[in-house]
Protein backbone atom coordinates (compact mmCIF):
# COMPACT_ATOMS: atom_id res chain seq x y z
CA UNK A 1 0.00 0.00 0.00
CA UNK A 2 1.69 3.34 -1.32
CA UNK A 3 1.00 6.26 1.77
CA UNK A 4 1.45 9.83 0.21
CA UNK A 5 2.94 12.28 3.03
CA UNK A 6 1.11 13.50 5.33
CA UNK A 7 -0.96 16.36 4.96
CA UNK A 8 -2.83 19.61 6.73
CA UNK A 9 -6.77 19.70 6.69
CA UNK A 10 -7.25 22.97 5.37
CA UNK A 11 -11.22 23.05 4.69
CA UNK A 12 -14.20 20.34 5.97
CA UNK A 13 -17.35 20.12 3.55
CA UNK A 14 -19.62 17.20 5.23
CA UNK A 15 -17.74 13.94 4.76
CA UNK A 16 -14.90 15.40 2.40
CA UNK A 17 -11.77 17.13 3.64
CA UNK A 18 -9.52 19.47 1.96
CA UNK A 19 -6.00 18.52 2.41
CA UNK A 20 -2.64 20.05 1.60
CA UNK A 21 0.31 18.04 1.12
CA UNK A 22 3.32 19.20 -0.57
CA UNK A 23 2.22 22.43 -2.09
CA UNK A 24 -1.13 20.76 -3.32
CA UNK A 25 -4.53 20.94 -2.29
CA UNK A 26 -7.28 18.13 -2.71
CA UNK A 27 -10.25 17.03 -1.61
CA UNK A 28 -10.65 13.34 0.13
CA UNK A 29 -12.90 11.35 1.43
CA UNK A 30 -12.81 11.21 5.54
CA UNK A 31 -15.78 8.86 6.71
CA UNK A 32 -13.28 6.49 7.99
CA UNK A 33 -11.76 9.48 10.25
CA UNK A 34 -14.82 11.01 11.57
CA UNK A 35 -12.96 12.92 14.17
CA UNK A 36 -11.15 14.57 11.75
CA UNK A 37 -10.58 18.24 11.91
CA UNK A 38 -9.11 21.31 10.34
CA UNK A 39 -5.51 21.58 10.83
CA UNK A 40 -5.26 18.11 11.92
CA UNK A 41 -1.96 16.51 10.45
CA UNK A 42 -3.39 13.08 8.37
CA UNK A 43 -1.97 10.74 6.00
CA UNK A 44 -3.96 9.56 2.56
CA UNK A 45 -4.58 6.51 -0.14
CA UNK A 46 -6.66 6.18 -2.37
CA UNK A 47 -8.69 9.69 -2.13
CA UNK A 48 -9.04 8.92 1.82
CA UNK A 49 -7.90 9.95 4.96
CA UNK A 50 -6.14 7.06 6.02
CA UNK A 51 -5.10 8.35 9.84
CA UNK A 52 -4.82 11.42 12.12
CA UNK A 53 -1.33 12.07 12.66
CA UNK A 54 0.36 14.15 15.43
CA UNK A 55 2.29 17.02 14.17
CA UNK A 56 5.34 15.48 15.53
CA UNK A 57 4.28 12.42 13.65
CA UNK A 58 3.64 14.12 10.73
CA UNK A 59 7.28 16.20 10.49
CA UNK A 60 8.83 12.72 11.70
CA UNK A 61 7.61 10.71 8.31
CA UNK A 62 8.25 13.91 6.28
CA UNK A 63 11.90 13.99 7.23
CA UNK A 64 12.51 10.70 7.35
CA UNK A 65 10.54 10.69 3.78
CA UNK A 66 13.76 13.15 2.91
CA UNK A 67 16.47 11.69 3.97
CA UNK A 68 15.23 8.44 2.65
CA UNK A 69 15.35 10.32 -0.69
CA UNK A 70 18.95 11.78 0.21
CA UNK A 71 20.14 8.14 0.25
CA UNK A 72 18.49 6.99 -2.78
CA UNK A 73 19.74 9.86 -5.19
CA UNK A 74 22.98 9.05 -3.29
CA UNK A 75 22.68 5.32 -4.62
CA UNK A 76 21.01 6.17 -7.94
CA UNK A 77 24.74 8.75 -8.58
CA UNK A 78 27.59 6.00 -6.84
CA UNK A 79 25.12 3.64 -9.91
CA UNK A 80 25.39 6.03 -12.46
CA UNK A 81 29.13 6.31 -12.08
CA UNK A 82 29.56 3.11 -12.06
CA UNK A 83 28.45 2.04 -15.00
CA UNK A 84 30.10 4.61 -16.78
CA UNK A 85 33.40 3.47 -14.92
CA UNK A 86 32.46 -0.21 -16.63
CA UNK A 87 31.91 1.44 -19.78
CA UNK A 88 35.10 2.54 -20.11
CA UNK A 89 36.90 -0.28 -19.15
CA UNK A 90 35.18 -2.56 -21.53
CA UNK A 91 35.61 0.01 -23.99
CA UNK A 92 38.11 -1.50 -27.01
CA UNK A 93 41.79 0.17 -27.06
CA UNK A 94 41.73 3.46 -29.24
CA UNK A 95 44.84 2.37 -31.08
CA UNK A 96 43.56 -1.10 -31.81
Amino acid sequence: MCIELPGRVTALNAALAEVESEGERRWYNALAQPDVQVGDWVTTHANMIVAILTEHEAHEMMSLAAEMDDLLSAWEDELSEARSSARAGAAPPANE
